[in-house]
């Protein structure tokens, strides 16, 4: 091991021409904004020739950064003097920058690099996701409507037919009756079945806010029951784009129907919390899932592994864990894309 308090010991470095062997942009600025230092890549990055920047303002340079989002950002550095990170679109260069600025007394050091290429891979994947939901909700709609045209159509046919059967019979034989009671009884509940499933395919309307079609949902899904469910929106005044709102909207969706089909709960609540960087829902119930492998789709279902998929499918996280007491809450955090 060398001993850094022996300068003799050390090697003899040149800093300079080790940095302009890095691919990022290395950039050191003084006080008054004046290039101090540019390696080869932050030339090149900038479309200037090596040593072109060097003793002159940056703003200068490049005026249509004055007033961007890069002059803020690094004069909030220098006045914080605290590291800086953020992503921006430079017009000039028709080119999106990763940046770090590194304050300091004397100045300001700038680390960057080119990410216009990941952008546009995520432009793309924005796109496809996009398209892939529009498809979806076109097919939704269409079984929706099939199944509205032709089988729920039949089953209300069925029952409005037993109930005729049931008033001509008359003196029919006990056995008989129970046997129409119990056919009448699976009808209706094949009836409302298959409202759910038609309300559940139904697209949301895309003017209303996440928090409006989440209760929207609950309402229609916990008419007549006795669990008491609320829905809290927690200063989301901005919305996520397309894609996230709808797999998020989906995914509260099925934990809703979770919560009906299974949990036998008394109380559902379903919070919403967001910032700048993501949105947090939180799905609670008081029912009756307390053992951990409870939370695992059964076999043959994929409600659970589902959610947790859309979840992923957007670059979030869904995890269903035990309530404080009992219960099951549902943990779905999306991040906002911007691009």
């Amino acid at each position: 091991m060398v001993d850094r308090s022996d300068a003799d010991a050390l090697p003899e470095v040149d800093l300079l021409a080790a940095m302009d062997r890095v691919g990022d942009g290395f950039l050191m600025l003084d006080r008054d904004w004046n290039v101090l230092f540019a390696n080869v890549a932050a030339t090149g990055l900038l479309g200037r020739e090596d040593g072109d920047l060097v003793g002159k303002n940056v703003w200068e340079e490049f005026p249509t950064a004055v007033g961007s989002t890069f002059q803020l950002r690094y004069e909030e550095a220098m006045a914080t003097q605290r590291i800086v990170e953020f992503e921006e679109y430079f017009e000039l260069l028709d080119a999106w920058f990763s940046i770090r600025a590194y304050p300091s007394p004397e100045g300001l050091t700038l680390v960057f690099r080119d990410v216009t290429h990941l952008h546009h891979l995520l432009t793309q994947r924005r796109g496809l996701l996009d398209r892939l939901m529009q498809a979806e909700d076109r097919e939704r709609a269409r079984i929706a409507g099939d199944i509205h045209d032709d089988t729920a159509q039949a089953l209300a046919a069925m029952a409005l037919r037993i109930d005729l059967l049931q008033a001509q019979l008359g003196a029919t034989p006990a056995r008989a009756s129970v046997l129409l009671d119990e056919l009448g009884t699976l009808v209706a509940s094949a009836k409302t079945g298959l409202r759910l499933l038609l309300f559940g395919l139904e697209p949301a309307d895309p003017r209303e806010s996440l928090a409006a079609s989440i209760s929207t949902h609950a309402a229609h899904l916990f008419h007549g029951s006795s669990v008491l469910w609320s829905v809290d929106d927690t200063d989301c005044k901005e919305e996520l784009p397309h894609a996230e709102r709808s797999q998020t909207l989906r995914i509260a969706k099925e934990a809703l129907n979770n919560v009906h089909a299974h949990a036998r709960a008394s109380q559902v609540v379903v919070t919403i919390r967001c910032d700048e960087a993501e949105l947090e829902l939180v799905i609670a119930d008081d029912g009756v899932a307390a053992d951990p492998t409870a939370f695992v789709s059964a076999p043959g279902h994929r409600g659970l592994a589902t959610m947790q998929d859309r979840a992923a499918a957007v670059g979030g996280t869904c995890v269903l864990e035990r309530s404080p007491e009992h219960g099951c809450t549902v943990r779905v955090v999306v991040p906002r894309v911007v691009v």
